[in-house]
């Protein structure tokens, strides 16, 4: 089933134990078994409804919320994911509190902001954190100027950031000064594969560069757009998991 892009491999697991899995339509119940290359995996009827009733959700997460696993005293993002929160233009009535194996889709550090996904979803999780084709949009905002040789610093070190994943991805990386107004600065960056958010904030430091903030406003075809920060929207599975979604 993880395979071929039915669910994800814990959820293929889940689902062999319940016996909603059929090879060349007889059900299966070990995950273990051997299946020939040549044989029709398929879901049964139950669990492919299971698998498009799972809910994804994009947040526009604030500052000093973790992700994930928070040190003492910090905030989950979870915590937000309540009906209060919902943006006025998302037409369903989900509430996130109900919804069971609701998890992060990757990790964006208190540090930062943005846009973060929530998912029932393995597919979506797993695409998210170790696709090396998904783009991910970040805007960096900085005190002060911004010279060409700290562009260039900033420009190398998330080059060799890049490589020292070992992705085999085209132009991985790239830096966009979107302007300086008001002793301030803005830059656009788009990294391909999954690079930690964190090492931006590194590479600024590297660079000299005092940095404000840093947003990700963007993963794959899934767009932060006019969502208010604290507020969250479902979105769709092929926003994320679409055919061009690395664009």
């Amino acid at each position: 089933c993880a395979r071929i892009g039915l669910c994800s491999r814990s959820e293929a697991d889940r689902y062999i134990r319940l016996g909603l899995v059929a090879v060349n339509g007889t059900p299966v119940h070990n995950a273990a078994s051997l299946v020939p290359s040549d044989a029709t995996v398929a879901l049964l009827e139950r669990g492919q409804r299971m698998q498009a009733n799972k809910v994804t959700l994009m947040l526009h997460k604030p500052l000093h919320y973790a992700s994930c696993r928070a040190a003492s005293g910090v905030p989950l993002a979870r915590s937000l994911l309540v009906p209060a929160n919902r943006a006025p233009s998302c037409r369903t009535r989900h509430d996130p509190r109900q919804m069971s194996r609701l998890t992060a889709a990757d990790r964006l550090d208190e540090v930062l902001s943005g846009l973060l996904v929530f998912t029932q979803d393995g597919r979506v999780a797993t695409h998210i954190a170790r696709s090396p084709d998904l783009v991910k949009e970040y805007v960096v905002e900085l005190a002060g100027g911004v010279s060409e040789s700290q562009l260039a610093a900033f420009r190398e070190g998330l080059a060799h950031a890049q490589e020292a994943q070992s992705f085999d991805s085209q132009a991985p990386v790239t830096c966009d000064l979107l302007g300086e107004q008001e002793g301030r600065g803005q830059l656009r960056v788009t990294v391909r594969g999954p690079l930690p958010p964190s090492r931006l904030d590194q590479m600024c430091d590297v660079a000299g560069l005092r940095r404000l903030g840093i947003t990700r406003t963007r993963i794959g075809r899934l767009s932060l757009g006019d969502l208010v920060c604290g507020q969250w929207t479902v979105v769709r599975t092929s926003d994320i998991c679409g055919p061009h979604d690395g664009t």
